[in-house]
């Protein structure tokens, strides 16, 4: 019996390749498909990393070597961390409602772990024209997340207002309209 050809192989290889891609290709399609139609803006970026509820303790003892050696050792979780995704949906009025959400990055894939409503835009009843996070490079050296929200409370205005949302190193979140 002869061994298969280098050619053969080849196309062997690219059979095993392309069964994973197809079958991402029919989920991206799945999940696009699934996306309400009242769905208007999607946009990411950012990071966040919590300390864990111990955090208290573990600035408490810091200065001690027996545990941070301890701690080293027994192998510790790594903190819960994510990224940052700014939704804004088509209200049943018309008027857009926004949504600031917390995204972890699990071993078994994203989850969501918060999401909190924006008031400061869902009380002006306008609509959102665009979202754009503040940089689109993918990495941010800083925790947190940067956004802007263009807005509209008259169609016939052609130049919509701006709004900033702002989340710190900590979690806090600032939206207001941006003095540019």
């Amino acid at each position: 019996m002869s061994l298969p050809s280098a050619k053969s192989l080849f196309v062997l290889a690219s059979l095993f390749v392309s069964v994973p891609a197809v079958a991402l290709a029919q989920d991206v399609e799945e999940i696009a498909g699934a996306l309400p139609e009242r769905v208007l803006f999607v946009t990411s970026g950012g990071f966040w990393q919590d300390a864990g509820d111990d955090t208290a303790s573990r600035d408490a003892s810091a200065e001690d070597e027996t545990d941070t050696t301890v701690a080293e050792e027994s192998g510790a979780a790594e903190m819960p961390r994510g990224y940052y995704r700014l939704v804004v949906v088509r209200g049943e009025d018309n008027r857009s409602l926004a949504e600031l959400q917390r995204i972890e990055l699990a071993a078994d894939g994203p989850v969501l772990v918060q999401s909190v409503s924006l008031e400061e835009i869902e009380e002006i009843g306008a609509y959102v024209t665009d979202v754009r996070p503040e940089s689109s490079t993918g990495t941010s050296g800083q925790p947190g997340f940067s956004a802007y929200i263009y807005l509209k409370t008259d169609p016939t205005v052609s130049e919509p207002d701006t709004w900033s949302v702002f989340v710190d190193e900590f979690g806090d979140i600032v939206v207001e309209q941006s003095s540019n």
